[in-house]
């Protein structure tokens, strides 16, 4: 049975009351468990306002717990919160470092290298190690990009665009927040069009100005990287150098993963952006 928005909304209605377990929500729903669950999958995927904890996974007496994703506070301790202001006072790229993040992790749970950029026009963005996180993605990507032109980047003559379509066609959802604008217009829409013949779209694309560029797959890894250059000055490095990380520590990724939800439900719907961009009339 499909999800219809009133049951989307007394869902929403008893878990943040408090956290409700899946009998109880097919009870007051008048479902069966098994849809009721289904139900449960399909808010977490699309609304990130509800999330999801088994207790005794894998036994007989598996309990499964529907609790609020509370995303007005989205950090639990001072470091998080200082984090947060950061990037909410940001707007550049180059007005937050993801290594503010990683001094912090756990150094068993997180990996960073540094290469220097001879031509920053033809770097690739060390897109080898970004393609296995694509393809063994199961069920959802979140995308923090300041414009969608890395869809175009190749490995093994495939496009990333077409690593995002495999993605797709296995049922996996990707939510992008990006700057929606004349520019990467193409772009844009080019992603949009997977949705194309999808009884449910899987691709969302929402705008925001965010200072993070970062991929999130499946609540497990976030991959962040970003580009620093020099001023020239004597004692600097004077070529452009690329940074990249990866965490893997679970209070930081779900941090990473309540950042995301809480810029994207606040952001802006790319469908109502670009019907806005097309309004603006070329001067003849």
């Amino acid at each position: 049975m499909v999800l219809d928005a009133q049951s989307t909304e007394k869902i929403k209605s008893l878990v943040y009351q408090k956290p409700r377990t899946i009998n109880e929500l097919a009870l007051a729903l008048e479902k069966n468990w098994r849809t009721a669950d289904r139900y449960v999958e399909e808010l977490v995927q699309k609304t990130g306002s509800i999330k999801t904890l088994t207790f005794r996974e894998g036994t007989r007496g598996a309990l499964k717990l529907v609790y609020w994703n509370n995303t007005e506070k989205i950090y639990s301790t001072d470091v998080q919160e200082e984090l947060f202001k950061k990037i909410e006072l940001g707007i550049n790229k180059s007005d937050f470092s993801p290594f503010e993040i990683y001094q912090y992790l756990d150094p068993n749970h997180k990996h960073a290298y540094y290469e220097e950029i001879e031509n920053e026009k033809t770097y690739n963005y060390r897109i080898e190690t970004l393609v296995p996180y694509f393809e063994s993605a199961e069920k959802e990507i979140f995308i923090f990009a300041g414009n969608l032109a890395f869809i175009h980047l190749v490995h093994k003559e495939k496009t990333l665009f077409d690593y995002l379509k495999d993605c797709i066609e296995r049922g996996v959802f990707i939510k992008i927040i990006t700057y929606v604008n004349l520019i990467d217009i193409e772009n844009i829409e080019k992603v949009l069009s997977l949705n194309s013949g999808l009884k449910d779209p899987l691709v969302e694309i929402r705008h925001e100005i965010i200072p993070v560029r970062a991929y999130l797959f499946d609540s497990s890894i976030a991959r962040f990287g970003e580009i620093a250059s020099g001023q020239k000055k004597v004692g600097q490095l004077q070529k452009t150098i690329a940074f990249y990380y990866e965490f893997r520590e679970k209070e930081w990724v779900e941090w990473i993963q309540k950042l995301f939800w809480k810029k994207f439900q606040k952001a802006i719907p790319s469908n109502r952006r670009i019907e806005n961009i097309r309004s603006i009339k070329k001067w003849k």
